[in-house]
């Protein structure tokens, strides 16, 4: 792909978004903050995760819920540009581990962001996060991953 304006955006808004499976992954809620316009707003669809301003969203996200352990992992993704507006759709499987003494229960899910992010000065922010799971599979886990 020829390296112009629009592909060098694009990369950088995947390059968020990687960051923001990394933050969350790790439970971080400073860094999962840089991903986010400080009026940003975060919705899903059964409302169990709306939430507004960058604090909220990292605050609640950076704890960790209720799971031990979480790994988000990028399946599919679209990225429009305009101008210093852009649309990203993202499609992940996520890999979140319950703690439980026989080794915890793993949940593995389809999830989908439908985002809208804009480029200030310090860069692309989200603004406006949809968070859709489109399907779920439970696992127990093995003995051996106490947790």
């Amino acid at each position: 792909m020829p390296l112009t304006p629009a592909n060098d955006a694009r990369q950088a808004v995947q390059e968020l978004l990687d960051r923001y499976f990394f933050a969350i992954d790790s439970c971080n809620p400073d860094l999962i903050g840089t991903c986010f316009a400080d009026d940003a707003r975060y919705t899903s669809d059964a409302g169990l995760l709306d939430m507004d301003g960058r604090d909220a969203i990292a605050g609640r996200l950076g704890r960790g819920g209720r799971f031990a352990h979480t790994a988000h992992v990028r399946a599919g993704q679209e990225v429009v540009i305009d101008g210093d507006g852009a649309a990203a759709d993202t499609f992940a499987i996520a890999y979140l581990v319950e703690p439980e003494t026989d080794g915890g229960t793993v949940h593995v899910r389809g999830l989908r962001y439908t985002d809208r992010l804009q480029r200030g000065a310090d860069g692309w922010k989200i603004v406006n996060r949809h968070h859709s799971t489109k399907w779920q599979f439970d696992q127990p886990g093995c003995p051996f991953m106490k947790v």
